[in-house]
C-alpha cells in the first residue's frame, strides 16, 4: 500500500493537471475578450495601416518624380532636335536657293514649242490635247448692233437658245438675284396661268387678246408687263434659266411655259387650247369660248 506522502503527491499533480487543462481551455477564450487584448490587437493593426499608407504614399511620390524626370529628358530632346534641323535649314538655304535657280535657267524651250504651235496652227487645250484652229471666233461679249432685246421679232424667231446660266455660272447668288428668285415665286403664286409680257410688243398683245378676248378663263390669266416691272430684267434672266425661254410672251401654265404667240394663236385655231390647258392644271381652271357673243362651256376631263 503506497504511503500516504506519495498519495498526496500523486493527487497533488492531478489537481494541477485539471487546473492547466481548465485554464488552456477557458482562460485562453477570456483572454481574447479582455479589453487589454483588443486595445492591444488594434494598435497593432492600426500601426500596420499607417506603415503601409506611408509606403504607398512614397511609392505613388518616386513614380511622379520619375514621370517628370521622363517629361524634362523629352522636352530637351525636342529642343535639341529643333535646334538642330533649323541651323541645318540655315546651312541648307543658300545650296537650295542656288538649286532653285539652276532649275530656272534650265527651263524647256518655251520659244520653240510656241513657234512649232504657231507653224501648225494649233491651240492647246488643258489635258495636253490639241484642236485645229478654226477662223471663226467666239464672241464673249454681246455685239454693239444687236437688237435681241428678248422681244419676239417679225414671224416669231426665237433668239439663239443658250445654256441656262444656272449651269455654266459658279458665281454665288446675289442680293438682286435673291429679290428676283422672290419675286418670281410670289407672282407664280397668283394662278394657274401667268403671261410674262411686254406692253409695246405685238406678239403679246396677240397673245393677250386670244387669252382675255377670245376665252373667258377664271381664275383670270394674271399678266406681268416686264417692261414696266422695277425687276423686269432679272425675272427675264430668270425664266430663260428656268424654261429655256427668254423672249416674250412667255406663257406660264402651272409654272410651265407652253409657248409663245405664235404657238398660242396656233393652239386656238387647231381648238387645242382649251385641252391643252385644262391637261395641265385639271379642274383648276374654268375655261369658256366665246363664240360670236355667245359663251359655250367646255366641259372637263376628269
Amino acid at each position: 500500500m503506497p504511503s500516504s506522502r506519495r498519495m498526496r503527491v500523486t493527487g497533488l499533480v492531478a489537481l494541477l493537471t485539471v487546473f492547466v487543462i481548465f485554464y488552456i481551455t477557458h482562460g485562453a477564450r477570456s483572454t481574447y475578450n479582455s479589453q487589454f487584448y483588443t486595445r492591444t490587437v488594434e494598435a497593432l493593426k492600426t500601426r500596420q495601416d499607417a506603415q503601409a499608407r506611408q509606403d504607398m504614399i512614397e511609392k505613388e511620390k518616386s513614380q511622379l518624380d520619375r514621370v517628370k524626370q521622363l517629361q524634362r529628358e523629352h522636352n530637351a530632346a525636342v529642343s535639341a532636335k529643333a535646334s538642330e534641323e533649323t541651323a541645318t535649314a540655315k546651312v541648307d538655304g543658300g545650296a537650295g536657293r542656288a538649286a532653285v535657280a539652276g532649275a530656272n535657267d534650265q527651263k524647256p524651250l518655251a520659244a520653240d514649242v510656241k513657234d512649232a504651235i504657231d507653224d501648225g496652227n494649233v491651240v492647246p487645250v488643258a489635258g495636253r490635247r490639241t484642236m485645229k484652229d478654226s477662223s471663226q471666233k467666239i464672241v464673249k461679249t454681246r455685239p454693239t448692233g444687236d437688237s435681241n432685246d428678248g422681244v419676239a421679232k417679225v414671224g416669231n424667231v426665237d433668239a439663239r437658245p443658250t445654256k441656262p446660266s444656272s449651269l455654266t455660272d459658279s458665281e454665288p447668288e446675289t442680293e438682286e438675284e435673291h429679290e428676283v428668285e422672290v419675286e418670281l415665286d410670289t407672282i407664280l403664286k397668283k394662278g394657274p396661268i401667268i403671261v410674262f409680257s411686254k406692253s409695246y410688243c405685238r406678239f403679246s398683245k396677240k397673245a393677250k387678246h386670244i387669252l382675255q378676248d377670245l376665252y373667258t378663263i377664271k381664275p383670270p390669266p394674271y399678266v406681268v408687263e416686264l417692261d414696266q416691272h422695277p425687276l423686269g430684267p432679272g425675272l427675264q434672266h430668270a425664266l430663260q434659266r428656268s424654261t429655256l425661254r427668254r423672249t416674250v410672251p412667255n406663257i406660264l401654265v402651272n409654272g410651265k411655259s407652253i409657248g409663245g404667240g405664235d404657238d398660242i394663236e396656233a393652239l386656238h385655231n387647231n381648238g387645242e387650247l382649251i385641252e391643252k390647258i385644262t391637261s395641265m392644271v385639271g379642274k383648276r381652271v374654268e375655261i369658256k369660248k366665246n363664240d360670236g357673243g355667245a359663251k359655250t362651256e367646255v366641259k372637263f376631263k376628269a
